[in-house]
C-alpha cells in the first residue's frame, strides 16, 4: 500500500509540478501568469529534488524553487517580485523558514522520525496580490550523513552565546563555532575541513569577515542601530562530501 502510494504521488508531482521536458538554461522575466511550472533544488549542492525531497534528520536543506515558462525556460525575476512558501502534510513532517534576502527559498527542518513521508505544497504569492500553488512534491525523512549533533556558538571571552548575540554599536566581535558528536564531544578536526558562513536576517544587522587561519572564527561588526533585532543563521560546508548543515535562527540585538 505504501509503495502504491509514493508512485502515484510522484506521478502527480510529475504531472502537475514539472509540466513536461526538462526545462532549457536560458533565463528571463516575466509575469507571474507566465509561470506554468516549478522545480525544486537543493541550493548548497545544486540537486534535483522535484520528483523527491529526501530531508536529513540532521541538519536544515535548503531548498530553491525555480519558476519556469511554458515553453521550458527558466524565469529569473518576476514583475512585482514573488514570495515563497512551503505547505507540508502532515504539518509534523517538517518546518521551513525564509532565507534572508532570498525570496524563492527556504530553510527546511524536518520534524518527524527517519522514514516518515508525505508531501510538500510549493505557494507563490506576488506583488499584484495573486498566488499560485504547485504540487503536490513527495517528502520523505532521511538518515543524516553526520554525527555532529549539536553546535554552540562562543565569544572571545569563552562566553556561550548560542541562543543571543549581543553586539555593541561600533565595536567588533569575535565569534567561534563549535560542534560536538553525539556524545557531546568537541570536534576540533573535521576530516576534509570546513568553511563557515554566517547569514543575518535583515542583511542590514551586520557583517561578519573571516579571521585569517581560524577558519571556525568570524569577526562580526553590527551595521544597523542600536535597538535593532534581528536573526543570525551560521552553514557550515564540510569539504570532504560538499554537504552543509545550518544552524538558527539565533536572537541577535545590537546594544
Amino acid at each position: 500500500m505504501h509503495r502504491r502510494t509514493a508512485v502515484a504521488l510522484i506521478a502527480i508531482t510529475i504531472s502537475s509540478g514539472c509540466g513536461g521536458p526538462l526545462p532549457t538554461g536560458n533565463a528571463a522575466t516575466g509575469s507571474p501568469a507566465a509561470i506554468a511550472q516549478v522545480r525544486l533544488f537543493d541550493q548548497e549542492r545544486g540537486t534535483d529534488l522535484t520528483v523527491h525531497t529526501g530531508l536529513p534528520d540532521d541538519q536544515s536543506l535548503r531548498l530553491e524553487v525555480r519558476l519556469y515558462a511554458p515553453d521550458g525556460h527558466r524565469l529569473t525575476d518576476i514583475v512585482g517580485g514573488a514570495e515563497l512558501s512551503l505547505q507540508f502534510e502532515p504539518a509534523s513532517l517538517a518546518t521551513s523558514i525564509p532565507v534572508p534576502g532570498r525570496p524563492l527559498q527556504r530553510l527546511v527542518t524536518a520534524t518527524a522520525p527517519v522514514g516518515a513521508s508525505g508531501s510538500q505544497i510549493v505557494s507563490l504569492r506576488f506583488g499584484d496580490g495573486s498566488s499560485k500553488s504547485f504540487g503536490p512534491f513527495h517528502v520523505q525523512v532521511q538518515a543524516g550523513s553526520h554525527a555532529e549533533g549539536e553546535f554552540r556558538l562562543f565569544d572571545a571571552f569563552n562566553a556561550d552565546l548560542s541562543q543571543h548575540v549581543p553586539l555593541v554599536s561600533g565595536d567588533t566581535m569575535r565569534l567561534e563555532v563549535r560542534l560536538y558528536d553525539s556524545t557531546g564531544t568537541r570536534r576540533t578536526s573535521i576530516p576534509g575541513g570546513v568553511e563557515v558562513t554566517f547569514h543575518f536576517d535583515p542583511d542590514s544587522l551586520a557583517k561578519a569577515a573571516p579571521i585569517t587561519g581560524l577558519p571556525f572564527w568570524k569577526a562580526v561588526t553590527p551595521t544597523a542601530t542600536v535597538g535593532t533585532e534581528g536573526s543570525l543563521f551560521v552553514s557550515v560546508l564540510f569539504l570532504a562530501d560538499s554537504s552543509t548543515k545550518t544552524y538558527g535562527p539565533i536572537q541577535v540585538l545590537v546594544h
